[in-house]
């Protein structure tokens, strides 16, 4: 009895082992799979026509939908809200902003080579001659100078100091004739004020050239801001279109909820002719399958209302969990007069693209200036006074500096590098002037093609309106099926929906109109 016993319960551990091994091999026992939940049927599909629909049905009906996630924070905006706070909170604004902080930053730095600077200096030192036969020699030294040192503009410099120096000796001096010698001791002091002048004379004595880190920097300010303005009014035209957005996805879902309704009351309708005998059992199927039809739209609808709300968080720049509740729900139509030929020259004149692009034509004109100067020999003036305090004694010198390297390769090829820049610069000018105008009138077409698409829809919104009436009026005096009925509907919620998205289409194109040619209308 104890060995059969024995061998039942090994038996039974090789059991548990067995499926130990087979729940870690099944795909459904992955990381983070919860024990009291059993895992959903899976299906393999293949032909359409072969699908099993009603397994289908089953796993739709066992999967876990929750719908959309919870709201944890709401902020009701309107339009000019959005914009405002789009100006505020975008973040790639943000980036834009603190890039022109920081050239802003790069102007003063470049300025302060203009400041005058300060030096103080002092030493001091002794020396000392020591011999065998008599008395050791010595000298010290002390000297203090202040000197106040500024930049010109012309590429010079001019120093203005005061200094003094001390000097005390103590020599051994020997009277030739008798050959008795002996030591002696004598001091000096020395002080006043002084002025340096130094000027290049050729290369490096331009104004331009002394100045060439300021106009640098405030060239790429210029460019920075320009950045910022093209950026501010991308960012206003974008929170327009997102805000737009939202409300055709908002209407799209009262256009199918108005077609669901409809689509109610033609299954009762299919219901209580088919029980009379006046219909067949397809009018109730086609009256169920436009319900069905709906039903997929609505949950399309829902989704873009999500993305649509995404896409409007995105550019105003909050967080992902806050939902937006748009506070206009009116779609501005307004239709403009066409005027591309002041629209083109407005955009020519007002688009910061254009301002940045001088000013960069500015900088590259500027580099090939200084490099021509480099290339020019290197003469240089100098001279300086230095007063005694008592005015009775001064020290004055003047001088001048030339050289000039053999081949001169180094700024001759820069000066090349420059010129080529200047010419890519120039063409990238050309380039921007031809794609603004290109940009106007792109949305130029877009915004005619918005009032032929809407006078095109109006009708096909009115007629199909019209064709569901005549519809529902024969088929309830049995004098047709509700095929006309169904397909009357479905064109009226294309109609509506393409008018909808047309309307939001001229209001987006609008607005980016004010972007393209730099302002508001």
């Amino acid at each position: 009895m104890g060995r059969i016993r024995t061998c039942g319960i090994a038996s039974q551990v090789r059991t548990l082992l067995v499926i130990s091994a087979l729940l870690m091999l099944s795909p459904s026992a992955g990381v983070g799979a919860r024990p009291d939940e059993s895992p959903l049927p899976a299906l393999e599909v293949g032909s359409i026509s072969d699908l099993d629909l009603e397994a289908v049905r089953q796993i739709l009906d066992q999967s876990d939908d929750v719908g959309a996630p919870l709201v944890r924070e709401r902020l009701g905006l309107t339009l000019e809200g959005a914009v405002k706070a789009s100006l505020e909170n975008n973040l790639g604004l943000q980036i834009v902003a603190l890039e022109l902080d920081a050239r802003e930053s790069d102007v003063t730095g470049a300025r302060s080579k203009f400041h005058p600077i300060l030096a103080i200096e002092g030493t001091a030192f002794e020396t000392k001659r020591a011999h065998s036969d008599r008395q050791d020699e010595f000298t010290q030294n002390q000297q203090a100078q202040a000197t106040l040192r500024q930049q010109v503009p012309t590429g010079g410099s001019v120093a203005l100091g005061v200094g003094y120096s001390r000097e005390f000796k103590n020599e051994y001096n020997e009277d030739l004739a008798t050959g008795a010698g002996a030591n002696l001791e004598s001091m000096s002091e020395l002080g006043g004020l002084g002025i340096e002048i130094r000027q290049p004379l050729l290369r490096g004595g331009r104004i331009f050239v002394a100045r060439r880190e300021i106009l640098d920097a405030e060239y790429d300010t210029e460019i920075s801001r320009a950045e910022l303005r093209s950026e501010i009014l991308n960012v206003t035209a974008g929170t327009k279109s997102a805000y737009y957005r939202v409300i055709q996805a908002l209407r799209q879902i009262e256009v199918i909820e108005q077609a669901l309704g409809r689509d109610a009351e033609l299954i009762r309708a299919s219901d209580a002719l088919f029980e009379a005998g006046r219909v067949s059992k397809v009018d109730v199927y086609s009256a169920e399958i436009s319900q069905s039809n709906n039903q997929a739209r609505l949950a399309t609808a829902r989704a873009d209302l999500e993305i649509a709300q995404n896409d409007l968080r995105k550019v105003i720049g909050l967080d992902a969990q806050m939902q937006v509740d748009v506070m206009d729900l009116t779609i501005p139509f307004q239709p403009l007069e066409i005027e591309l030929d002041d629209w083109v020259a407005r955009a020519l004149e007002d688009r910061p693209e254009m301002a940045r692009m001088r000013a960069k034509l500015e900088k590259a004109e500027l580099a090939v200036r200084v490099a021509k100067n480099d290339t020019l020999p290197n003469l240089e003036a100098r001279g300086g006074f230095q007063p005694g305090f008592d005015w009775k004694s001064w020290n004055w010198n003047a001088g001048v500096a030339f050289d000039f390297p053999i081949g001169n390769v180094g700024p001759r090829s820069r000066l090349s590098r420059f010129r080529a820049l200047r010419a890519q610069t120039r063409r990238e000018f050309v380039r921007q002037k031809r794609d603004i105008e290109l940009e106007v009138r792109a949305v130029e077409i877009r915004l005619r093609e918005g009032i032929e698409r809407l006078k095109s829809l109006i009708l096909q919104v009115e007629n199909s309106r019209n064709k569901g009436e005549i519809a529902r009026g024969r088929f309830e005096m049995g004098l047709a099926s509700n095929l006309d009925i169904t397909d009357a509907d479905a064109e009226l919620v294309r109609a509506e929906s393409m008018l909808l998205a047309a309307l939001v289409d001229y209001a987006s194109n609008r607005a980016l109109l004010e972007a393209r040619i730099g302002g508001a209308l």
